[in-house]
């Protein structure tokens, strides 16, 4: 396991974690200003190949890393997180940017004036947010696109996608831009990207993390908010950090009562862990499989109990069917959200993404009653599994990333690579999920494995992944100088 003390050299710094970046600032070998510059300076020469930041304020940035630097120098109190710079995804508020929601409807929104629970907190520890991430229309998305930023690209190949809806966080994650990026998970929006641009993205337990505040509720209860971030430890210091119970969100969960960064140093005790290679509804490529087994003899090595399992989901005749279902009941939740403006402005939005908002309102009774009695059998489903299993290793995706106009859906449906065949259901039951990246496929871009843990456990969840993390110098990306981004 790589200490996050150890020395780092500053060629290292676009590529060195989240925890390594602050020991260096902790012992004044770095000061956030010049982590800062060089991180301002990445954004300017790499991002306009891949086109993942759509906000930044580089004055208020070098000003707050300026403040940070100072209060380092003379001692003063700091934070766990002082210095580092991050970026939000596009659906969060940060106090003085604005929330465009990834479309063209709200480009022009004023700049936001308080921050979400999620964004308080971070910057709270010391977090310097300096600009805001790409994402696809509300979040509706498996590729990261609109008509207010354009496409987002991965950095392993500009050609790809770096998947949705956190597509931005990823790329600007993988490329070296900042250490830690926010992101959310409705569906597989934070571990898809993660898994397509070779980094780690952590969904944790339904109500982990805060939600709000907000005007509306998320009622079908299966988006989280979390991180995309370089290594796992980073993602457990972002979880101990964004946790807690918050008034404003009154279903989020308690304080977790450990230290999660503990979880990943401490001793994993011996699990029973279950192999689910399609579970009934997918056929993930070779190279996909290949890197599920080598993740399961990994975890043998290290004397667990790893058990093939062919269990498939409730239904996986249906289940093209049900993911369609699910994506209409999610788009009449988006509707709700933000009615009065679909009302009164609706060709301000995406002409797609305004056909599918008005697609929702022909639910119907009997239409909802399947989506939920359908929740109700995976609920049963996972529970059932966790009685067998205190773990669960299976493919993030069934495929490397697709084209960056998005992947074909119809092809898809029929070689049964759905992108989200893997995650969504996590979603719907509310396990902890992490996508754990696990070398290159032949063509280049990265894969990646899913581990899967019982309610509420992201302890033996963190633990587990730090098993199978790459030690040593990763590789990254190629991302070509291209200028400026657009978009800023």
């Amino acid at each position: 396991m790589t200490d996050p003390l150890a020395p780092t050299a500053p060629t290292d710094l676009s590529y060195a974690s989240a925890a390594g970046l602050l020991a260096l600032m902790r012992r004044r070998e770095l000061s956030p200003t010049e982590l800062m510059h060089h991180t301002l300076d990445r954004i300017g020469k790499l991002d306009g190949a891949i086109n993942s930041v759509v906000r930044l304020d580089a004055e208020r940035a070098l000003a707050e890393a300026a403040d940070a630097t100072e209060r380092i120098a003379r001692g003063a109190g700091t934070g766990p997180l002082t210095g580092l710079p991050v970026l939000v995804k596009d659906n969060e508020d940060a106090a003085g940017f604005p929330t465009s929601h990834g479309t063209r409807a709200f480009r022009d929104a004023p700049p936001a004036t308080r921050d979400t629970i999620h964004v308080g907190r971070l910057r709270e520890a010391g977090a310097i947010v300096i600009g805001k991430t790409n994402m696809p229309p509300m979040g509706a998305g498996i590729h990261t696109a609109n008509d207010a930023f354009g496409i987002t690209r991965n950095p392993w190949n500009t050609e790809r996608s770096p998947g949705g809806s956190s597509g931005g966080s990823a790329a600007a994650v993988a490329a070296g831009l900042v250490a830690l990026a926010t992101a959310g998970d409705g569906g597989g929006s934070t571990r898809v990207p993660a898994a397509l641009c070779g980094v780690v993205g952590l969904k944790p337990s339904r109500g982990r993390i805060p939600q709000g505040p907000s005007r509306f509720p998320v009622w079908p209860r299966h988006t989280v908010l979390g991180a995309i971030t370089r290594t796992v430890r980073d993602a457990a210091l972002h979880l101990d950090i964004a946790a807690g119970h918050h008034p404003a969100d009154p279903d989020s969960l308690p304080t977790p009562g450990l230290s999660y960064q503990a979880c990943v140093d401490g001793a994993v005790p011996r699990l029973r862990v279950g192999v689910l290679r399609t579970l009934g509804v997918a056929d993930p490529r070779s190279e996909i499989l290949e890197a599920v087994d080598r993740a399961a003899d990994v975890l043998r090595g290290h004397g667990h109990q790893v058990t093939d399992d062919e269990s498939a989901l409730p239904e996986p005749e249906r289940f093209p069917a049900s993911i369609l279902l699910r994506q209409q009941v999610l788009a009449h939740c988006r509707l709700m959200s933000r009615l009065d403006a679909f009302t009164t402005r609706r060709d301000d939005f995406e002409p797609w993404f305004a056909d599918a908002l008005s697609h929702s309102t022909a639910l119907t009774t009997e239409d909802l009653t399947r989506y939920w009695e359908h929740r109700a059998r995976l609920n049963q489903w996972a529970a059932d599994l966790f009685t067998r299993y205190d773990m669960l290793l299976m493919p993030t995706v069934p495929t490397s990333a697709w084209p960056a106009e998005g992947p074909d859906v119809a092809t898809a449906v029929r070689e049964r690579t759905i992108p989200i065949a893997f995650t969504s259901v996590f979603n719907d039951t509310g396990n902890p999920a992490i996508s754990i990246p696990a070398g290159l496929a032949p063509d280049g871009l990265p894969r990646s494995v899913q581990l899967v843990a019982p309610h509420h456990r992201e302890d033996l969840l963190l633990g587990a992944a730090s098993l199978l993390e790459e030690t040593g110098d990763r590789a990254h990306p190629p991302v070509p100088s291209n200028g400026q981004a657009p978009g800023r």
